[in-house]
């Protein structure tokens, strides 16, 4: 026997349910009308119409912010290691996976997100073994970035060292083993994409297909090669800007030289200076290793000149951009315990 029962309407309720029904279509209609009108204010002299969209301040507030490059230092280091056509990086490079985690604290610093822990007795330690702290949970708009600060927001204190080897997942504590980046370098280059500097493209490696993302922005790319090259090559540094790397942005000379520094740590210089002859590129080899010297010590040395007379007004630049923002050494002193990881890679990996 079916359990369903036709449910008996007195006349009654059934005037009550046209009453509700044809109140509620006028409520309705009066809705509909009253939208209309609202609308109508929004029509323009040539008929049409604007409509509002609704959207995030804190993201507008980030665009607007021109103190920030468009790139961040791992994309412009990813950028440096990616071939051109090909769109892909070497399978030999065992570094770079390693130095991007580096970057990301580096990025973190000049963003005023991170600093060291302000405890006189630090300087007993290596800069690299020195606490770092969170300063600023706010969103940063990139990915990578804002997950590494989620994590270093909800953990204690831990050294240079430790969210390097962390963030690459070269850690034996299990407890921790979440904190590793999941694919950074793909989800680095999609970013890149977003930006109009790469593409995607499928390509067949025999067995597997494999999305590679050739460059299609390559003045963004040689913008970045001539920024390295006058600080490995020529007498006096000179910075090209761009939309990618405007004059506002905030300590530019310092970006450049850690730039120069994460390159080197991620093995991919050497595809900057493939387009010199020998000598001159032993004389870049040669620059980069002293400013991994120069630059992982805080305060840096800035009364050290190069041997080779290359880039001689660095140090005067520096300094005038340390000069310029005060309250930031705390923020520098993870730069340079980051590249202080970098010049030592070779006896850590």
């Amino acid at each position: 026997m079916s359990t369903l029962q036709r449910r008996r309407v007195n006349r009654t309720d059934s005037n009550a349910e046209s009453f509700d029904a044809s109140s509620l279509v006028n409520s309705i209609g009066n809705n509909n009308s009253d939208n209309s009108n609202n609308n109508s204010s929004d029509d323009l002299e040539d008929g049409t119409t604007t409509r509002k969209i609704a959207y995030d301040p804190e993201e507008a507030k980030l665009r607007e912010n021109v103190t920030i490059p468009t790139l961040t230092l791992m994309e412009e280091v990813l950028l440096m290691g990616l071939r051109d056509r090909e769109g892909y990086l070497s399978f030999w490079n065992d570094n770079i996976s390693y130095a991007l985690r580096g970057c990301i604290l580096i990025e973190l610093a000049l963003r005023n997100k991170i600093r060291m822990v302000d405890d006189s007795a630090r300087k007993r330690f290596d800069l690299s073994e020195r606490l770092v702290e969170v300063i600023d949970g706010s969103k940063t708009g990139e990915v990578l970035l804002d997950e590494t600060l989620q994590l270093m927001k909800n953990d204690e204190p831990l050294t240079i060292a430790n969210w390097i080897d962390l963030l690459s997942g070269e850690t034996w504590n299990l407890l921790k083993i979440n904190y590793q980046l999941k694919q950074v370098r793909e989800r680095l280059a999609k970013g890149l994409v977003d930006k109009g500097v790469l593409r995607t493209e499928m390509k067949n490696f025999f067995l597997f297909d494999m999305a590679t993302h050739p460059v299609t922005d390559s003045s963004c790319k040689e913008a970045i090669k001539r920024r390295i090259l006058s600080t490995l090559v020529s007498r006096n540094m000179e910075l090209n800007f761009n939309e990618f790397f405007p004059q506002t942005t905030l300590f530019k000379y310092i970006r450049t030289v850690t730039l120069v520094c994460s390159a080197y740590g991620a093995n991919v210089l050497e595809n900057v200076l493939s387009s010199l002859d020998y000598e001159q590129r032993d004389l870049g080899i040669a620059r980069a290793e002293e400013l991994l010297e120069q630059f992982s010590q805080y305060p840096f040395d800035l009364e050290k000149t190069s041997e080779s007379n290359i880039s001689q007004n660095l140090n005067k630049e520096v300094k005038e951009e340390i000069e310029n923002m005060p309250g930031y050494s705390l923020q520098l002193e993870v730069v340079a315990g980051v590249i202080e990881v970098f010049s030592r890679m070779d006896m850590l990996l």
